[in-house]
């Protein structure tokens, strides 16, 4: 192979590795906080009346900022770890990740606890739902809002407008970025945090994530929150005979915290050993919420770098323990550490209806709003590889050739690791052989063309008819392919 190539190669690695960790970092955020968002009186079932307005376009416009400058200033030798990490940090220490979290987190908590009628409770277990309530905890901060009018303004008088309509943001305006540029984009993306660096964004994630304490420290630190209140005042609407009752008691009965059963699992499947990621003992001391989103990300960072370092191996190991993850249920079973228990006193439960025992199950929630995006995680790595296809494709018919899950854990050598957990290190060679003899099959390749402009030609069909003559055809096709992403590749490169 040429330098020539083996530099373009490099590219295309590289911009794979950035995309792949960007994706690693922001499902880690989204497994921790949409998943503890997403809670459910009944969880058999969807919440009713929580839709997702996820705006992503902040996040968009860094990732692509991100690829371009790595297709534009990669050398001979393609980009070194340490860039790909500065690269992929430059996404993650942003407004961005900020604002995108933020619109996220605070309509989904704001519907969850009127679904779940424990609103009046909100405040007593450290949640302020709505933009009054959390811009009374981020009160005399410099953090700045474009308003409907198209003005510049303090965030908190934006919140103080936004009452308890959390759609008032998702308004769109034009507006001047620090850059002179003009910017159209919804009321969450035009707010400036100031985020510059690891410090500034840890800071703004403090801030941000206030108003949300109470279920980072209940479900990720297993803390708990008894709920006090005037018994008088909650019935008749008045304080005048202060009659004061805990009426509950919520916290996490799992028997470890839900870092130590999900996030620790999560670090494992990525590569991580113990020492590589606080401790859960020192994680669940800690008093600053910028502290728990650094336990929670920076391992994920670390990972990355990892990765970058040696990303054949690590990429390979990373796919194997991920489908053990699926196969075995492990995954789906740490969610479920992610939960809310009550235990309710005996007015509280007569006059509002409540029960002793769990509330809601995040995990739950997460696992079956994942299906209904046609992602079955919760079954075999089989069903969530259809699923994906599905999802791409868009198609209700696609279909993946089963993968034999016995053949490719074979490509791997198990251990326990101190924490109990099981950890498959890849023979990346055998991996990747194997990965190809999968590939090898005229269905996947009839569904990958179909994602392209070559569907139902007859090119398309000349295609797939030779994959099933021989496999050493698709190798051919496959090499040739190869060939025409680098030629196009170097137009960009050179």
């Amino acid at each position: 192979m040429s330098e020539k190539n083996k530099s373009k190669i490099n590219v295309i690695k590289n911009i794979f590795i950035v995309i792949l960790c960007v994706t690693l970092v922001f499902e880690s955020i989204a497994l921790v906080f949409s998943g503890v968002m997403l809670l459910t009186k009944d969880t058999s079932s969807q919440p009713a009346n929580i839709e997702l307005n996820l705006d992503t376009s902040g996040i968009a416009s860094e990732i692509s900022s991100v690829v371009s400058s790595i297709t534009e200033g990669l050398g001979e030798n393609g980009l070194s770890p340490e860039g790909i990490s500065s690269a992929v940090k430059k996404v993650i220490y942003s407004d961005a990740i900020v604002n995108t979290i933020m619109s996220m987190s605070y309509p989904l908590l704001f519907n969850v606890l009127t679904n779940l009628e424990m609103m009046d409770f909100a405040t007593n277990i450290d949640l302020y739902p709505t933009g009054p309530l959390y811009a009374s905890k981020i009160q005399g901060s410099s953090y700045t809002c474009v308003d409907k009018d198209g003005t510049r303004k303090s965030l908190t008088d934006v919140l103080n407008n936004v009452g308890s309509d959390w759609s008032y943001m998702d308004t769109q305006v034009s507006w001047t970025a620090e850059d002179g540029t003009i910017k159209t984009t919804s009321l969450w993306n035009s707010i400036v945090w100031g985020v510059s660096d690891k410090d500034t964004f840890y800071s703004a994630m403090d801030d941000m994530s206030e108003g949300l304490r109470g279920v980072l420290e209940i479900c990720v630190q297993s803390k708990s929150r008894v709920v006090n209140i005037n018994v008088i005042e909650f019935l008749l609407k008045t304080d005048a005979i202060p009659i004061n009752l805990d009426a509950a008691t919520i916290y996490n009965s799992s028997q470890k915290s839900g870092y130590e059963t999900c996030l620790v699992t999560l670090f494992n499947t990525l590569g991580l050993v113990d020492g590589e990621y606080p401790s859960p003992s020192e994680v669940c001391e800690y008093t600053q919420l910028s502290d728990i989103w650094k336990a929670i990300l920076e391992p994920v960072l670390y990972a990355v770098e990892k990765t970058a370092t040696d990303p054949v191996n690590g990429l390979t190991s990373m796919l194997i323990n991920f489908a053990y993850a699926i196969e075995s249920g492990k995954l789906c079973e740490s969610m479920r550490s992610l939960k809310m228990d009550g235990t309710f006193h005996e007015l509280a439960s007569a006059v509002m209806g409540f029960e002793n025992g769990e509330i809601y199950n995040l995990g739950n929630s997460l696992i079956d709003i994942i299906g209904e995006m046609g992602i079955d995680i919760s079954g075999s790595f089989n069903n969530l590889l259809d699923g994906l296809l599905k999802l791409i494709s868009k198609s209700d018919y696609a279909d993946m050739p089963d993968m034999d899950m016995s053949a490719l854990f074979a490509c791997a050598t198990a251990t326990t690791l101190p924490d109990g957990n099981t950890y498959y290190t890849a023979d990346s060679q055998k991996t990747i052989d194997f990965l190809i003899d999968y590939a090898v099959n005229e269905k996947i390749i009839e569904s990958i063309i179909n994602l392209t402009e070559l569907k139902s030609t007859e090119d398309a069909a000349v295609i797939v008819a030779s994959v099933g003559e021989s496999s050493e055809g698709l190798k051919t096709i496959a090499k040739t392919l190869v060939k025409v992403l680098l030629s196009k590749l170097s137009s960009i490169t050179a």
